[in-house]
C-alpha cells in the first residue's frame, strides 16, 4: 500500500507540478519526436525511481522491470494523448491508464496474490461504503430529473425570448449535483451550519439574477428549484445518517 501511494504521489508531482507548459506545447506540436516529452519522461524516471527506493522495495531486476514498464507505458499513453484534442474525456482516459499501470506494478512488486487483492476490495466495499456511493449517485442525475419533471408545468410558461439569457448549458444541473452532494456531506459530518452557509451563498448569487430579470415567474421558479434541491439533499442526507448509525 505504501508503494502504491508513493508511486501515485510521484506521478502527480511529475505530471502536474514539474511539467512545464512549454513541454506540453512541444509535445502537441512534435508528438513522439518532442524534446518536451523526453524531458517529461526524465522527470518521471527520477520521481518513480525515488518512490521505489523510499518504499523499501528490493532493488533487483523486478524493481528495474517495474520502473521500465511504468516509464514506457507513460510514454506510450502520452504519445496517444498528443493525437487527441484536449478535452475532459481524453484527459480522464490518460490518467486512468497511468493509474492502471501504477496499481498493477504496486501489486506485482508487493507480491500480493489475486485472492488478497480481492479480499481487500471486498473489505473496502462494505455495506456502508456501497450505501454512500448509492446516496451520492442518487443525488445526481435521478434527483435532477425528478426536479425537472416536477417543475415542467412552470418551465413551459417561459417562452423562447425569455430563455435567451438562461445561462450555460447544463450548468444549473451540475450546480444541483454539487449542492446536494455538499448538503448530504455536511449532514453526515454533523456540520449543519455548512448547509445554512451554502443556502446563503446561493441566495446571494441568485438574488442578482432575479433582480436583473425583475420577473416574478422567474423568481418563483428559481426558488422552487432551490427548495426542491435542498429538500432532497437534506432528506437523503438524514436518511443516510440514520442508516449509518443503524448498520
Amino acid at each position: 500500500m505504501k508503494l502504491f501511494f508513493l508511486l501515485l504521489v510521484a506521478h502527480f508531482v511529475a505530471d502536474f507540478y514539474l511539467q512545464k507548459h512549454s513541454w506540453i506545447m512541444c509535445k502537441v506540436r512534435n508528438k513522439e519526436r518532442s524534446i518536451g516529452l523526453f524531458k517529461h519522461m526524465l522527470v518521471h524516471l527520477v520521481m518513480t525511481s525515488a518512490a521505489i527506493i523510499i518504499s523499501g522495495t528490493s532493488l533487483d531486476y523486478q524493481a528495474l522491470t517495474a520502473l521500465i514498464v511504468i516509464i514506457f507505458s507513460h510514454y506510450i499513453i502520452d504519445i496517444w494523448k498528443t493525437y487527441r484534442v484536449f478535452v475532459l474525456k481524453y484527459f480522464l482516459i490518460d490518467q486512468v491508464g497511468h493509474l492502471i499501470f501504477i496499481t498493477g506494478i504496486s501489486i506485482w512488486l508487493s507480491d500480493l496474490s489475486i485472492q488478497t487483492v480481492l479480499f481487500e476490495v471486498h473489505q473496502f466495499f462494505d455495506v456502508k461504503t456501497l450505501m454512500l456511493i448509492g446516496l451520492y449517485l442518487f443525488l445526481g442525475k435521478p434527483v435532477s430529473l425528478l426536479i425537472t419533471l416536477s417543475l415542467t408545468k412552470y418551465t413551459d410558461q417561459f417562452n423562447e425570448a425569455e430563455k435567451e439569457n438562461e445561462g450555460l448549458a447544463s450548468a444549473g444541473e451540475l450546480i444541483g449535483y454539487f449542492e446536494r452532494g455538499l448538503i448530504a456531506t455536511f449532514i453526515l459530518l454533523g456540520q449543519f451550519t455548512g448547509v445554512g452557509f451554502l443556502l446563503a451563498a446561493k441566495s446571494v448569487f441568485r438574488f442578482g439574477d432575479m433582480r436583473r430579470q425583475s420577473d416574478r415567474k422567474l423568481t418563483e421558479y428559481i426558488m422552487l428549484g432551490t427548495l426542491f434541491s435542498f429538500s432532497f439533499g437534506i432528506a437523503v442526507g438524514k436518511l443516510a445518517d440514520y442508516l449509518l448509525a443503524a448498520l
